[in-house]
């Protein structure tokens, strides 16, 4: 049984929650209510929770307000909105749950189900990541599935993606390379174009990391580790101009 409190300025966003996690999700038992960021945190110091469902816009303080009084956050968050504003991607790359008021069932069944799963001791971490994404306009760290958890990784570190069938091959700077369990496409649409560019369809590129364009045997480029990537025909002059290297 998961031990969970709620904390949430509007009464009735409190209620219809409560009212869902005990209807599609037996093994959550809300312990406790809170409507604003004081009392949540002593709700969390009293019940020390496994899951806190924490609204983002509350007043006085914000959900990511209360976070910063919290010594150690040892437990999983579910963060809660009715705005659109806030960066999706940057909560998906975080490895941190984002619902959207009104709650969809589905996405709420599966955010408890991700707790159940998680590493509860890499919260703090993805915490950061997420802190780090939202405070600029592009991804900058990336939380990355692996067998054992997750990887924390600068985006700058990133020399180039390689898709290997369902999975995408990262190849570090100063790391070992990194497999992991999702497609390329999924990276395609969260890192900045301005800085990655997808030379071919097994390769997405960091350009800041491109060491030598060659023009022979129809065009290749070399990275700054010496890799070789392949560079499709159709993709050249496109390039070539966001490298803003003569054609």
């Amino acid at each position: 049984m998961l031990s969970a409190i709620i904390i949430d300025d509007e009464a009735r966003a409190r209620r219809i929650l409560e009212k869902l996690l005990e209807e599609y999700c037996p093994q959550v038992q809300v312990v406790a209510q809170a409507d604003d960021a004081p009392q949540g945190l002593k709700a969390i110091k009293k019940y020390q929770p496994d899951v806190v469902l924490l609204d983002i816009e509350m007043p006085n303080y914000s959900g990511f307000q209360l976070l910063d009084f919290v010594e150690e956050v040892t437990f999983e968050i579910i963060f809660t909105t009715a705005y659109q504003e806030y960066a999706i991607k940057a909560f998906q790359v975080s490895a941190i749950d984002y619902l959207l008021k009104p709650i969809q069932i589905d996405l709420l069944i599966k955010a408890i189900e991700k707790v159940e799963k998680q590493a509860r001791s890499q919260i703090n971490k993805r915490l950061q990541t997420l802190q780090a994404n939202l405070d600029q306009a592009t991804i900058n760290r990336l939380a990355l599935p692996v067998a054992e958890g997750l990887v924390f990784i600068d985006v700058n570190e990133i020399l180039y993606l390689k898709a290997e069938g369902a999975y995408t091959k990262f190849v570090l700077l100063h790391e070992e390379p990194i497999l992991v369990s999702k497609n390329i496409k999924s990276f395609v649409n969260i890192l900045d174009p301005q800085m990655f560019y997808r030379t071919h369809r097994s390769f997405y590129i960091n350009l800041y990391q491109v060491k030598q364009y060659v023009r022979q045997d129809g065009g290749y480029i070399i990275m700054n580790n010496n890799d070789i990537v392949n560079l499709s025909k159709d993709k050249k002059d496109a390039f070539l101009k966001a490298c803003a290297l003569p054609k």
